[in-house]
């Protein structure tokens, strides 16, 4: 127990697994960092600093391995706020002594030794490791063709069972409320499989039935975007609504268990063992012992999302400097009370990056400077953007001193001519596309240009560019020593009340544990990255063009995997909800070519009787 304001009364969980120690933020009010970079789960590497509170902890193995009791004793922990002591892991670093234990030291386990162990909670013919977004369209495409509930798992960790709950954390602290619209670019509609009527036609409909003619503008933009309007994207609530209708009509709540996998292997009946355990707040009275749990199923889809909000190495140090200073914090994390302050006193924020995530924090301090004309901004970035990136014929426009457009890939990408050419393409060359065609885009959307346009030309929002040579907290204040780029800019000091990074999401699969293990244990090939030297930890698992993960294959047993798990790979734009949706689609086809139990055979058919289904609101039949 850490006894301070700042540490909420269940704050992390330290999961120790052989040689392997990871760490769970269980939803605390202050969040956890681990050096340096707000994190929800990670693995915890020795020498690293856990941030808790004001609490600095780090670690160390011991040479021998005592007898653990069945419950956890908890001993008290020697720690100081400020402090890098912690406590010695009571564990060592040879074999695995946690569940799964031994058992799972083997690329296959005997059924019989699963059942043996009498924690076998279930043997459904399809499970979704993950329970987010790409899970969700995993199973809604198994619902709609064919497959009963009763047949489906998915291991989740949401407390509320939302497919939504980490995708809409990420947006809500990114300052994105629920009557914003999304800035990515939205062509697909996760509750729908056919697309139509998508969120525009929606929106339409309803703000035509309460007499708002300005509905009429979703359609234009639909049919007209990105060249002459610009580019339609739904209000974050209504993605929340239809997320929540079509999770009740498939019985997605039915379906869902409360797990976080810890690992999966091969059985010797073909099919595959996923070893989990139950959160304590799901199962309060339970010993460790009794949440620790077995399934078993033939096919699997794994959509772990991504690992982390990313923290650049210079604010890294910082925050290991500046363990208390709450001034620098990532878009990811909640920041809520930096703009409070802001809206109060006033102040100058660095912004630190470029992108949608950027377009929105600069929105949002905009909206502050309606209570508090004394807010300004400096906007950082490596380099000025002059010319947009080029391809064939194609070549996309910059403005506001970045290139427009509404996703980081053209749209071809999702569905066209693009997706065909990567999904023919060797790796080497599809590590060359996705450098031609990949970058850091902004939709292009008046309000936002306006809002740049003015601040520069009024004063409260500079440009720079460079490299951080290094950062100092300097009388309350933050202080980024700046190595000029650009022509006639020299070395300066930027001196800011906050610092707000928004370059992105970690996207290094390794990092995620069990994608981790897997590697290790299987040996499982990665795509080439685009790039070269430390950029290929980018890339995802090699998987073929139907998603399916290549070594994972187990005589009848098939993996499949969804998300930014499978980057650098036959689809470009991985993370969207299109991706997902053509991830879930193509590995369900594969299903059906394989004759897999309950799916359907579908076409048009079918699919028009199950869309009448959709339209209508009732289950998958």
């Amino acid at each position: 127990m850490l006894d301070h304001p700042q540490v909420s009364r269940v704050h992390v969980e330290v999961i120790v697994d052989g040689a392997s120690v990871r760490i769970e933020d269980k939803g605390s009010q202050n969040g956890t960092k681990l050096d340096g970079r707000a994190v929800t789960a990670a693995t915890w590497q020795p020498g690293e600093s856990l941030q808790i509170g004001p609490f600095s902890l780090r670690y160390s193995w011991i040479a021998e391995v005592p007898e653990l009791p069945d419950e956890p004793v908890v001993e008290p922990v020697e720690a100081a706020p400020h402090a890098d002591r912690g406590a010695a892991a009571a564990v060592g670093s040879g074999g695995r002594t946690g569940f799964p234990g031994a058992l799972f030291e083997t690329r296959t386990v005997a059924i019989k030794d699963i059942k043996a162990t009498g924690k076998l909670a279930g043997e459904p013919d399809y499970l979704a490791v993950g329970g987010g977004c790409g899970s969700f369209c995993w199973v809604d495409h198994l619902r709609v063709y064919g497959v009963p509930a009763s047949s489906i798992r998915v291991l989740g960790v949401a407390a509320d069972r939302k497919p939504y709950a980490k995708w809409g954390r990420l947006c809500r602290v990114s300052q994105i409320p629920e009557h914003e619209r999304i800035r990515s670019n939205s062509i697909s509609t996760p509750d729908n499989i056919w697309g139509f009527p998508g969120y525009a036609s929606r929106e339409f409909v309803r703000d035509v039935v309460h007499g708002r003619m300005v509905g009429f503008k979703h359609i234009l933009q639909v049919f007209g975007e990105p060249v002459l309007t610009e580019s339609y994207t739904p209000r974050l609530g209504d993605v929340f609504r239809s997320f929540d209708a079509e999770a009740q009509r498939i019985g997605w709540n039915d379906m869902w268990v409360h797990g976080q996998v810890l690992a999966i292997r091969k059985t010797d009946d073909e099919r595959y063992v996923i070893a989990y355990r139950i959160p304590s707040e799901f199962a309060p009275t339970a010993s460790r012992d009794e949440r620790e749990r077995f399934m078993v199923a033939r096919y699997v889809q794994i959509s772990t999302g991504y690992p982390a909000s990313n923290f650049l190495p210079d604010l890294q140090e910082f925050k290991r400097a500046h363990p208390d200073v709450t001034a620098v914090v990532n878009a990811y994390e909640e920041h809520d009370e930096i703009y409070r302050i802001l809206e109060q006193k006033g102040g100058t924020v660095l912004i630190r990056g470029r992108g949608i995530v950027a377009s929105r924090v600069i929105q949002r301090l905009w909206e502050a400077r309606d209570k508090n004309k004394n807010i300004r901004m400096l906007h950082l970035n490596r380099s000025a953007v002059n010319e947009g990136a080029k391809y064939d014929l194609a070549q996309r426009p910059v403005r506001a001193d970045v290139q427009q457009q509404p996703f980081n890939w053209p749209k071809a990408c999702w569905g066209g001519t693009l997706r065909e050419r990567l999904e023919r393409a060797s790796p080497e060359e599809r590590a060359q596309l996705m450098r031609t065609w990949g970058g850091t885009t902004t939709a292009d959307r008046d309000d936002w240009n306006r809002i740049v346009e003015e601040g520069t030309r009024d004063g409260w929002i500079k440009n720079f560019y460079g490299s951080v040579a290094a950062m100092e907290y300097r009388d309350g204040r933050v202080v980024t020593r700046l190595e000029g780029k650009e022509k006639f800019q020299e070395t300066v000091d930027l001196v800011a009340d906050f610092v707000i990074d928004c370059t992105g999401l970690v996207a290094r699969v390794d990092e995620t544990p069990l994608i981790s293990d897997l590697i290790r244990i299987y040996d499982l090939p990665r795509n080439k990255a685009a790039g070269a030297g430390a950029e290929l930890s980018l890339a995802g698992l090699a998987v073929s063009n139907s998603f399916e993960v290549n070594g994972l294959q187990n005589g009848r047993g098939h993996v499949w995997a969804a998300g930014v798990v499978t980057s650098s790979g036959p689809y470009a734009a991985v993370d969207s909800f299109l991706g997902l949706q053509y991830a879930a689609l193509r590995s369900v086809d594969q299903l059906g070519a394989l004759r897999a139990p309950s799916v359907s055979r579908f076409g048009p058919v079918r699919s028009f009787r199950q869309w009448l289904r959709w339209c209508s609101g009732r289950s998958p039949g």
